[in-house]
């Protein structure tokens, strides 16, 4: 009797150690899926900061060396090619929601609409360029090196590599934008019909991003505090972390949501630099 009594106890036991680790393995897999979604958003939140950067690029009020038939040649191809990237990354957060995963066909399109981008603001760079509007050009030129890093964030599972890329490409281009606004207004560049596209168009919008950015934060943090608290859990349950270790999912995945808040925090602060600077180019 006293032999059956340890023998059951040893079975739950190890009955109970077995799901223990299947909830923490389970819990690990959850949480690396919101990830792999909220890091998909970071990707997307880039494509709106980006997008309105664009849209803060004026022409100057003299500037006679500018090939103006270029400036809308390429604006137009610029328009078109943001609408059909905006509708891909869509499909691409659909389908991550209902697969865990971008289709091979969606992330190349999105890889490729990312890549041609990126030519045409090269291309609309060296318009700028040639006409002497220095920090527009390099503003352009910020922009596509943008595009390519968070087509990259949108089409792949949470990466911290990818991540970190992506923000220093957003730092980038605000830097060069801060630079471009800062010489405009110096420069008294901007006309009146311009700063009232600003003021009506351009800051609303700024205006309505900055919750949506911060709720993003607000989210990313509570993912890692999730995450932490599954790693804490699995450390107190007899120091078997090695539950997450066993799936990978441990250390990459607190590592991972780590990298995603300090570039969600940055695009925060980044679409407020952006609000700051739509107003200046309305004085």
């Amino acid at each position: 009797m006293k032999k059956n009594f340890k023998k059951h106890k040893k079975m739950w036991v190890l009955i109970g150690g077995a799901l223990f680790i299947a909830a923490v393995v389970w819990a690990a897999a959850e949480l690396s899926g919101q990830a792999d979604a909220m890091a998909q958003d970071a990707g997307s939140n880039s494509f709106d900061l980006e997008l309105t950067t664009y849209e803060t690029l004026k022409k100057p009020k003299s500037a006679p060396d500018c090939d103006w038939t270029k400036d809308k040649e390429l604006r137009e191809k610029i328009d078109a090619n943001d609408t059909k990237y905006k509708e891909l990354v869509e499909k691409a957060k659909g389908e991550l929601k209902d697969s865990g995963k971008v289709s091979d066909d969606t992330g190349k399109g999105i890889l490729d609409l990312a890549a041609e981008y990126k030519n045409l603001q090269d291309e609309y760079s060296e318009m700028w360029n040639a006409c002497k509007c220095k920090t527009r050009s390099n503003v352009a030129k910020e922009l596509g090196n943008t595009r390519v890093k968070s087509a990259e964030v949108v089409v792949s599972n949470i990466d911290e590599k990818k991540l970190k890329e992506m923000t220093k490409a957003q730092e980038k281009l605000k830097k060069a934008r801060k630079e471009y606004v800062k010489q405009a207004q110096a420069d008294d560049e901007i006309s009146d019909a311009d700063k009232k596209d600003v003021q009506a168009n351009i800051i609303p919008k700024v205006n309505n991003m900055i919750p949506v950015f911060a709720a993003f934060v607000e989210n990313v943090t509570g993912l890692l505090n999730e995450a932490q608290q599954t790693a804490q859990k699995s450390t107190n349950e007899g120091g078997i972390f090695g539950a997450l270790k066993a799936v990978k999912e441990g250390p990459k995945l607190l590592k991972n949501v780590k990298a995603l808040l300090t570039v969600a925090k940055g695009m925060l602060t980044n679409v407020k630099d952006l609000l700051a600077d739509a107003k200046t180019l309305t004085k």
